[in-house]
């Protein structure tokens, strides 16, 4: 399936993203986005953080579930079937003819260390999209001043995947669509399946209410 992402479309997509990027790269803007990808390392560092931070209170519980479950689902699909089936190839491991053809000359910028795992789709950008969408669905309003600023970040550690020039674009954006759809999958399922109906069976059994 990898070779269906060297057609021209994809290719000049690809390319016309890469070459903005390049052309506001600068020092600062180095320091920052290689920071920021790094905060959606395996297994997802600030999400991890986050959503321990909101498993505590109970009145935030429901919080904390809905982004350990759309961080967990979202990196099932993305990591274990999706790459694995597709098997893209990373940027820098693609033949530099195909780059040059499309007018482009691939420059690895060494921000960060290479990654030997398929490209397509971006699994930061999933998982990250993943969790934060899962919280802000769940987020009344007194909640939003958490949910919005997350998935910002999350975005934000998506773009970064293209700074650092470890991903194609289109894994970017691909990666976003599977982290939306992953998280509305579980708020669907927490809403209409978890809290309504599992979790009454585990406070009766427990005899203590959990949210």
């Amino acid at each position: 399936m990898a070779d269906f992402f060297l057609n021209e479309f994809i290719v000049n997509i690809d390319v016309a993203i890469y070459q903005f990027v390049d052309s506001i790269m600068n020092p600062v803007m180095d320091v920052i986005f290689t920071f920021i990808t790094h905060l959606g390392d395996t297994p997802g560092i600030i999400w991890f953080i986050l959503g321990i931070c909101l498993l505590i209170p109970k009145k935030t519980r429901k919080l904390g579930i809905l982004l350990f479950a759309g961080l967990a689902f979202s990196s099932v699909i993305n990591n274990l079937v999706l790459k694995e089936l597709i098997g893209r190839p990373r940027p820098y491991n693609l033949d530099p003819e195909v780059w040059l053809n499309a007018g482009y000359t691939y420059e690895w910028p060494g921000l960060i260390k290479m990654s030997s795992s398929p490209s397509f789709p971006s699994g930061h950008t999933s998982t990250s999209i993943g969790a934060a969408f899962a919280l802000l669905l769940g987020c009344r309003k007194k909640y939003l001043a958490v949910g919005i600023p997350a998935f910002i970040l999350s975005l934000l550690v998506g773009f970064s995947r293209i700074y650092v020039h470890v991903h194609y674009p289109t894994d970017v954006i691909a990666g976003a669509i599977v982290g939306l759809i992953s998280a509305l999958a579980v708020w669907v399922f927490i809403e209409k399946v978890f809290m309504p109906k599992i979790v009454p069976a585990f406070e009766k059994k427990l005899d203590k209410k959990l949210f």
